[in-house]
């Protein structure tokens, strides 16, 4: 009797032990039209963007407002190119941010082949001149 329960005992602890889990796969997915915002200090929104058209003309943008209407910055887009594992500019334009006025900064450059994508800085300073923040947004990269 003592063999059985110790038999059957053994066999409830080895079907237990070999039942096998299922977890469901969750999928998320991500409008990449959508941007993408980190939460800033002092900037309402910063944004660049990217296109390449079939002739080479690659159109830059960047785009950027501040909360405060006393801040001011300095909005700087790049278009880099990029080349043996690292980016390199290509063309920079700035341009003033007075308070909280959305300012756009909207460029074209004739590009020859590789891979691109836009950099957008804002450096954003108080009424005093004092540095409050500096941030960077990227573009998706494009392929010429």
């Amino acid at each position: 009797m003592k063999k059985l329960i110790s038999a059957i005992i053994l066999a409830l602890l080895v079907i237990s032990q070999s039942l096998p889990a299922f977890a469901a796969e969750k999928t998320v997915s991500r409008d990449s039209t959508v941007p993408i915002h980190v939460n800033f200090v002092t900037i309402r929104l910063l944004q660049s963007g990217l296109t390449v058209d079939s002739s080479g003309k690659a159109s830059c943008t960047g785009k950027a407002t501040l909360y405060s209407s006393s801040d001011s910055a300095q909005l700087s887009v790049q278009l880099q190119k990029y080349s043996n594992g690292s980016w390199s500019t290509v063309k920079t334009w700035s341009k003033a941010v007075q308070g909280n006025t959305p300012t756009n900064i909207v460029n074209s450059y004739y590009v020859v082949n590789g891979t691109y994508r836009v950099s957008c800085t804002i450096k954003v300073y108080n009424a005093s001149g004092a540095l409050l923040e500096t941030q960077t947004a990227y573009s998706s990269t494009k392929t010429y």
